[in-house]
């Protein structure tokens, strides 16, 4: 197990429209979307131990609104440690572009309805060569949609994302579906220059394909798995803290591979 290095959490940029209106869920993507013209800077601590290794990774991201409906994203990740039977490596992870669209808003009495797609690109910026690899040396593309609704009082997330992974050389990785929700709570009704805090719940669905060498499927690859877990939300004006842990409720995985255990993650922002 690695350490949780609690002082690294992060900062990002992004700016809340209203002390109510943008928040998102910890372990996946929301609908919001940073005001035209906007700039932020996210720092992100995540741990996972899934299906027979631990990996321990510092995220840092950077935000852009190139208008009130439509951001950029920049994540490079920093793996602090890979470890998988035995061998740990550490570096440079592969680094992934994402845009998000806003393309439906809808504003009611105190609560707000958003609805925004999701494109990504994932370049191979990380060693695959390394035991174990620090990348898939792929290059892979995401698409999605979120849908948010939030409140003074109640929150609730749906997300859908779908990874198509290129091909490595000879070796295929199979591709990801991820389906997410969350629902969540405002125990305390504050005011903008007060602190302010979300709970959650947050279910995440994975469904991995099998990965395929040379045109042949791999039996000891892909698999589903839902996790489940509480997720917390800070936040003071414009800056938020946020963290939570979830657990395999379901794992369903092909061949002979090791259960998955645990994954947190713990994260700060600021918004300019």
């Amino acid at each position: 197990m690695y350490p949780l290095p609690l002082s690294a959490l992060l900062i990002l940029v992004g700016l809340l429209s209203t002390p109510v209106l943008a928040h998102e869920p910890v372990f996946s993507l929301g609908p919001e979307t940073i005001f035209e013209g906007g700039f932020g800077i996210e720092v992100e601590f995540e741990f996972e131990d899934a299906k027979g290794e631990q990996l321990a990774v510092m995220n840092y991201e950077i935000l852009y609104g190139l208008k009130d409906n439509l951001s950029l994203i920049l994540k490079v990740p920093q793996i602090l440690g890979r470890e998988v039977g035995g061998e740990t490596e550490r570096g440079l992870g592969d680094i992934e572009f994402r845009t998000k669209y806003r393309f439906f808003k809808r504003d009611t009495l105190g609560a707000q309805n958003k609805v925004s797609g999701i494109f990504g690109i994932k370049v191979p910026t990380g060693d695959d060569d390394a035991e174990p690899a620090l990348g898939t040396g792929t290059t892979d593309f995401l698409f999605g949609g979120s849908y948010g609704y939030e409140s003074r009082t109640w929150y609730h997330f749906a997300t859908a994302r779908y990874r198509f992974r290129t091909e490595s050389g000879s070796r295929d990785p199979g591709d990801r579906l991820f389906i997410d929700g969350a629902i969540g709570y405002r125990p305390w009704r504050r005011e903008y220059l007060e602190w302010d805090l979300v709970t959650l719940v947050e279910m995440n669905t994975e469904f991995e394909f099998k990965d395929e060498l040379r045109g042949v499927r791999l039996p000891d690859t892909g698999g589903n798995i839902i996790w489940l877990g509480p997720t917390a939300l800070l936040s003071y004006r414009n800056i938020m803290f946020k963290g939570g842990a979830q657990f395999p409720v379901y794992e369903n995985l092909n061949g002979n591979q090791d259960s998955s255990s645990v994954r947190v993650v713990f994260a700060a922002e600021y918004h300019f």
